[in-house]
């Protein structure tokens, strides 16, 4: 079954915007593009990639760093009080509780992911991205950048955001903004209720994906669980709930593979996703 648009009562642009990206003759290589990006980041690094296991802690790094860009700009020193966080990410956003928030935090200050000091009223705890998070939350967005590229190759985003402080922090201003008030995965709860669901489950996706778009075999449970950081129960359970909701099929050795609902919801996935990043992150201006 396909995913479901959230809403279909009014016009939704960016859907509009993802539909002309999917008629891109170029499109199949953006895909292609995404999905091995998506897997070579996580092989890269496994420990950073379980702070973005799944939807909820997701939120609560991209308001983060979203919070602390704000500031930066606006002449701050980037800090971003505790209460901040959970106005945003517990009070208005509604998807994440009081225990992700606590906990993630409390991870980012165990990796030393943040840096961390009460104010001059002591109640008051605030937290600051380190570069190594930063750096991180770049990789990150690298991914869907390269594939932007295929289809807008003088746009140069990849090699803008590597480069250019100043385009990171307006993409992490307004994403985020937008993020806050219209997040894309709105779009494509049913999908997005899967493949954000738990931890290895994007990579593992990704990865069948881009074996069967290489003409690969499908890599084993054993070999997933080693490129990813997973145990193999953790692989048999993704395998396992992406079989029950029609995602993935099983070859007569039991290989898992992708099946045609897949291929389509994830293609409409990476569109709109494609879609809201090339929002924030434009090609440059022509010179006048």
């Amino acid at each position: 079954m396909i995913d479901e648009i959230a809403d279909q009562t009014a016009p939704d642009p960016l859907l509009a915007e993802a539909a002309a990206l999917r008629a891109h003759p170029a499109f199949p290589a953006a895909v292609k593009a995404y999905v091995s990006g998506l897997v070579r980041f996580r092989e890269s690094s496994r420990l950073l990639s379980k702070l973005n296991a799944h939807e909820a802690r997701m939120r609560v790094v991209g308001y983060f760093l979203h919070l602390s860009a704000v500031s930066r700009v606006g002449g701050g020193d980037g800090g971003v009080s505790y209460g901040e966080l959970y106005d945003i990410c517990v009070a208005r956003d509604g998807q994440v509780g009081p225990r992700v928030l606590k906990t993630m935090l409390a991870l980012l200050e165990m990796l030393r992911l943040v840096d961390s000091w009460r104010g001059t009223d002591r109640r008051v705890k605030y937290y600051r991205p380190t570069p190594r998070l930063l750096d991180f939350a770049r990789g990150f967005y690298v991914t869907p950048s390269r594939a932007l590229d295929c289809l807008e190759p003088e746009a140069r985003r990849a090699e803008r955001l590597l480069h250019d402080r100043e385009f990171f922090s307006r993409l992490l201003v307004t994403a985020g903004r937008e993020h806050h008030a219209s997040p894309p995965a709105s779009r494509m709860p049913g999908f997005i209720a899967f493949f954000g669901g738990r931890d290895g489950v994007g990579p593992i996706t990704a990865r069948l994906v881009e074996a069967e778009l290489l003409g690969a075999p499908p890599d084993s449970r054993a070999t997933l669980a080693r490129r990813f950081g997973l145990s193999r129960t953790q692989v048999s359970d993704v395998i396992a709930e992406g079989v029950r909701v029609g995602y993935f099929g099983l070859d007569a050795d039991a290989s898992p593979s992708v099946t045609p609902q897949l291929r389509e919801n994830l293609s409409r996935w990476i569109s709109i996703e494609l879609a809201f990043m090339a929002r924030h992150m434009p090609p440059p201006r022509s010179p006048q």
